[in-house]
C-alpha cells in the first residue's frame, strides 16, 4: 500500500496512538513500590484529590466513564492500601463521600513531584509543537464526547466559557469564566471550573468550536458575526466568579 495513502496513514496514526497509550499504562505499574497502582486506582485517587468535599460513588463513576459497581471495586482497592476513606455526606445523612487519607495526598503530592512517563516524553516536544498537539488532543475528545465513547473529562473545547480564537497573537482563546486570555499550551483537558457546554441539544455549539479549532483565525469573519458579538459581550460583562477547587499541592 501507498505511504500516501490517507488510509495508510490514519492506521498508522491510530496504532501509533495506542501503542503509545499502551506503554504509559504499562510504566504506571513500574513505579517505585509505594507509587504503582493500577491505572483504573491512580486515576480514581487523582480525581478525589480535586475537591475537598469528597465525592459520591455516583458522581466518582461518572465522571470515569466506569459503572457504579467498578467504581466501587476500584474504591474498595484503595481502601485496602489506606489511601482513601469514607464519610457521611454533609448533604445526605443516608449518603457517603470518598475523600483521599492523608496516605492517599501524600501519595498525590510525591506522584506530581515526580512527573509521569508522559509528562517526561511531552516535555521533549518543542512548545508550538506541544501547543499542537494540545489542540488536536481537544478535538479529538470533543470528538469521542460527540460518538458517545468518552465521559467526564472537562476539556476547555467542551466549556460554555471557552472562546476559541476571540483574539489573537500568542494567546487567541478567551475564558469568560476567569476573564483571560490564553493560547493552546494552557489549553485544559481536565478543568475543575469547567461548565459543559450542551451536547444533548444539537451539536452546533460543539460544531463552531470544532470548526474555529481546525481553522483558526482564518474563520473569524463576517460568517461569525454573532459569535464575535457574543465574545465581545462576555468579554465586557461581569466576569463570573471563579469557584476555587481543592487540590493535593
Amino acid at each position: 500500500m501507498a505511504m500516501s495513502d490517507p488510509a495508510y496513514h490514519l492506521r498508522q496514526t491510530a496504532l501509533g496512538l495506542e501503542r503509545l497509550a499502551g506503554l504509559l499504562r504499562a510504566q504506571q505499574w513500574r513505579e517505585p513500590d509505594e507509587h504503582a497502582l493500577h491505572p483504573a486506582q491512580r486515576a480514581l485517587l487523582e480525581l478525589l484529590g480535586e475537591d475537598k468535599r469528597g465525592w459520591r460513588v455516583g458522581e466518582l463513576a461518572q465522571r470515569l466513564g466506569v459503572s457504579a459497581a467498578s467504581a466501587s471495586d476500584t474504591i474498595a482497592a484503595l481502601e485496602a492500601r489506606e489511601l482513601v476513606r469514607r464519610a457521611r455526606d454533609p448533604d445526605d445523612g443516608r449518603a457517603v463521600r470518598v475523600h483521599p487519607s492523608r496516605r492517599g495526598l501524600a501519595w498525590l503530592r510525591r506522584s506530581r513531584a515526580r512527573g509521569g512517563t508522559g509528562e517526561r516524553l511531552l516535555a521533549t516536544l518543542a512548545p508550538d509543537d506541544l501547543a499542537a498537539f494540545s489542540r488536536s488532543l481537544q478535538l479529538l475528545i470533543l470528538q469521542a464526547q460527540r460518538d458517545g465513547l468518552a465521559t467526564g473529562l472537562r476539556t476547555c473545547a467542551g466549556c460554555e466559557f471557552f472562546r476559541p480564537f476571540a483574539g489573537g497573537g500568542e494567546s487567541p482563546h478567551y475564558c469568560a469564566l476567569v476573564g483571560a486570555a490564553f493560547g493552546d499550551a494552557q489549553l485544559r483537558v481536565d478543568c475543575a471550573e469547567q461548565r459543559p457546554r450542551g451536547m444533548d441539544v444539537g451539536m452546533s455549539a460543539a460544531d463552531a468550536v470544532a470548526q474555529r479549532f481546525r481553522a483558526g483565525v482564518a474563520l473569524l469573519g463576517a460568517d461569525d458575526s454573532s459569535d464575535d458579538h457574543n465574545d465581545k459581550t462576555s468579554r465586557s460583562g461581569r466576569t463570573p466568579p471563579r469557584r476555587h477547587s481543592a487540590s493535593a499541592e
